[in-house]
This record gives structure tokens, C-alpha cells and sequence, in this order.
């Protein structure tokens, strides 16, 4: 059997209208779920922006890809704008063999 890594979040407020959301450990079909619930309680209020930090997962498989989709149309039905604030060489690769790059703003490459 595999071992997993805890699944942690993080929540911050960057700025005004800003959240950011620091996700760590794996996402997947056993923490995908906690990963919307805990978006659909931030939902409701003040904020504009919702960004997400990746580079702390561990794994993904598709049940959090999946999740990340959601989590980008919930945020798109409240007018919030989801960005990729942070995430690994793997998850970009991922997102772009994906087609979700066109969909999700990713933050510029680092050379």
C-alpha cells in the first residue's frame, strides 16, 4: 500500500478582496472533497480574487483535478477569479498536457 501525505490547507488574506489558499500533501478522491467544502464556506463574502499555492502537493490524481475545476467554476458563478498563485514543474506539465492551462491563470515560469 501507498503511503499518503496528510492533506493541509491554509487559508490567508493577502489583501483586501484577496485570498489565498495553500494547499499541501495529496489531493485526491479521499481530500478532494474536503478541498470544496472548505472553498464553498470561504465563498460567501468580500472577496475578489482567490488564489491557489499548489507547489505543496505531493500527488493529484484526477478526482483533484476535478476538484480544482470545481473550485474555479464555484468561484466563477460568485464573480471571484481563481488564479494559480504557485505550483510545481509536475502540476504545470499536468495542467498543460490537460488543456487547463487555457482555463486556469498560471503564474509565469520561473528560468
Amino acid at each position: 500500500m501507498f503511503d499518503k501525505t496528510p492533506f493541509r490547507t491554509e487559508v490567508r488574506v493577502t489583501a483586501p478582496g484577496t485570498t489565498l489558499l495553500v494547499l499541501s500533501g495529496d489531493l485526491d478522491y479521499d481530500t478532494a472533497p474536503e478541498l470544496f467544502g472548505l472553498v464553498r464556506e470561504l465563498l460567501p463574502g468580500e472577496m475578489r480574487d482567490l488564489d491557489l499555492d499548489l507547489s505543496g502537493l505531493e500527488f493529484i490524481d484526477s478526482s483533484g483535478v476535478a476538484a480544482l475545476i470545481n473550485v474555479y467554476n464555484s468561484a466563477a458563478e460568485h464573480g471571484i477569479t481563481m488564479r494559480i498563485a504557485a505550483l510545481t514543474p509536475y502540476l504545470r506539465h499536468l495542467l498543460r498536457v490537460t488543456a487547463l492551462d487555457q482555463l486556469f491563470r498560471l503564474p509565469q515560469e520561473q528560468e
